[in-house]
């Protein structure tokens, strides 16, 4: 036994009475400097949560994009186009997607079936929780910025007459 660690004697525990420490307990910082700020700080008023990157999404976005485009040019070439009217067709569907990306809608955003990968990177995840936090504070009726009711009518804590609609 050392500094009341361990056991006071080794006899019937089956052990030789060897106290080896935890290497793995780390311990909290009490005193120091602060831990450092991410180079990145995406704070939004949500604790734990970070705005995604649009530049990410816009580049995955495309990349789904490109790589559909791909497969209609070997579906077209196997098909036995000529490689003037495969360019042709590759150029009207390339214009359809970045119109429909243009209106919003998920013209070549979404993955093709059975590839959830984008789904599961952290700047999707973050885009469809954004998502989910602005419906719900409009359903709400919360401000954004704040986090407080819109046209919240109160006066030094107690509710104004003739401004709450009775």
């Amino acid at each position: 036994m050392y500094n009341g660690i361990g056991l006071q004697t080794a006899r019937g525990s089956g052990t030789n009475g060897h106290v080896q420490t935890n290497k793995f307990f780390i311990q909290p910082r009490t005193g120091g400097p602060p831990p450092k700020a991410p180079l990145h700080s995406h704070d939004d008023g949500a604790a734990g949560t970070r705005k995604p990157n649009k530049e990410i999404l816009e580049h995955d976005r495309r990349r789904q994009v490109e790589l559909r485009l791909v497969e209609l040019r070997d579906t077209l070439e196997e098909q036995g186009y000529t490689e003037g009217e495969i360019e042709e067709r590759v150029e009207e569907a390339r214009k359809k997607a970045e119109l429909e990306a243009a209106r919003g809608g998920a013209g070549g955003a979404a993955p093709r079936p059975g590839e959830g990968f984008m789904g599961m990177q952290s700047h999707h995840v973050a885009a469809r929780k954004e998502k989910k936090l602005e419906a719900m504070r409009a359903a709400l009726g919360l401000d954004a910025e704040v986090g407080q009711k819109r046209n919240a009518q109160v006066d030094s804590g107690e509710l104004v007459p003739g401004k709450d609609g009775f």
